[in-house]
């Protein structure tokens, strides 16, 4: 057979997907307009490998590192390292991940955390929670743990975000790339075994127990965690205040990464259907880019992204930007600033930032703090640029 270009198989995938009305999808690629008119300075680093960032209500930063410390920022000064309280398999991938503030922080104090606990033969994502006083964490407790563990140091997913219920909600991966395996197939077909957490986003209260009307709880054999499943690996999670829609982010494989718009009990596809292509030899993963069993994503990135952590503005620094989503850029190195009501041409436009972006967050004034990813990360900050 006669091989097509890339550009050539993208401009194909863009005619497939305008003759399937089920399939309404928004493709990024080519060049994105830039950002120009901010400012982007250092407020605090070396920081190591840092990878979730979240704001308390006096104004502090509180970053973790996947080697298993906790920094804090307060008025530009960073802290010493804090360790975390829970042992973590810091390898590829794993260590300790996100980090989020209660809904209710100023009268329980209680940070949740993710982060990866085993070893080489066996790794799971676990989520757990604890006080945070006087600059420490205390009263520790693993309210969570994936059912299931693997043997690579690849897709643990790990961002949060809570619904306006209080409960939380949490992605984990699908397991790994081939030749990865779990239960004699590749683990990457997990993601539509309800069966298995991997592939998933689950939905817990914040002890750690399942909600009644979580959709597969009554389901034999199923993981009553589940909220949604066939997803890849998504590291972005973010909730519109006002809208109450849920948004997540997802790594796909080679030039298929994804925005999608979840929904409870919804199916997402993966590996079923999927941009992207396979990382080891370009092959094909599926013939389908879509179909009307599945949740179709809002945008998929034809041109590699590698999206991070994920936040819709709800700032005052940036008027224009409000309910907008911003998309940390890891292979791009930007923060993507998302219209999601936008189309191919207005929809999408890039700060750049020049190093690999892992996570956003929106200080207490609006402006934007982004961490860096790498041994020598960076807390940055943007502003206006009056």
């Amino acid at each position: 057979m006669r091989r097509i270009s890339f550009a050539t198989a993208a401009a194909l995938v863009c005619t497939i997907i305008a003759s399937n009305g089920f399939a309404d999808t928004r493709i990024s690629r080519g060049a994105i307009p830039v950002i120009d008119n901010v400012k982007l300075s250092q407020v605090a680093g070396p920081i190591e490998y840092p990878w979730g960032i979240a704001l308390l209500p006096d104004g502090t930063l509180v970053i973790t590192q996947r080697n298993g410390k906790i920094r804090t920022v307060k008025d530009g000064n960073l802290s010493d390292p804090v360790d975390f309280p829970a042992q973590v398999y810091f390898e590829g991938q794993g260590g300790l991940l996100d980090v989020a503030a209660s809904p209710n922080f100023e009268k329980d104090n209680l940070l949740f955390f993710s982060y990866s606990i085993g070893n080489t033969q066996e790794n799971r994502l676990a989520i757990g929670r604890g006080k945070w006083l006087n600059g420490a964490l205390q009263g520790f407790e693993e309210i969570f743990k994936a059912a299931q563990g693997k043997t690579n140091d690849r897709h643990f997913g790990s961002r949060f975000a809570f619904l306006p219920d209080g409960t939380l909600l949490a992605t984990i991966g699908d397991g790994g790339n081939p030749p990865q395996s779990y239960l004699d197939i590749f683990a990457r077909e997990q993601g539509q075994n309800l069966h298995t957490h991997f592939g998933s986003v689950i939905r817990i209260k914040p002890d750690g127990s399942v909600p009644d009307d979580n959709p597969f709880v009554k389901m034999e054999g199923a993981q009553p965690e589940i909220w949604s499943f066939g997803h890849r690996n998504s590291q972005g999670l973010a909730i519109d205040p006002e809208s109450k829609v849920v948004w997540s982010n997802e790594h796909g494989p080679a030039a298929g990464d994804e925005l999608n718009r979840l929904e409870k009990g919804a199916n997402f596809g993966w590996p079923r259907v999927t941009f992207g292509r396979d990382y080891r030899d370009g092959s094909n993963i599926s013939f389908k880019i879509a179909d009307p069993e599945f949740v179709s994503p809002v945008l998929a990135w034809i041109d590699t992204h590698a999206p991070g952590g994920l936040t819709v503005y709800t700032g005052k620094a940036f008027p224009e930007w409000r309910g907008h989503l911003l998309s940390a850029g890891l292979v791009t190195q930007d923060l993507r600033v998302i219209n999601p009501e936008g189309d191919a041409l207005t929809g999408e436009q890039r700060i750049v930032i020049g190093e690999r972006v892992r996570d956003s967050e929106i200080g207490a004034d609006g402006t934007l703090y982004v961490i860096t990813d790498g041994p020598q990360g960076k807390l940055l900050r943007i502003d206006p640029d009056q």
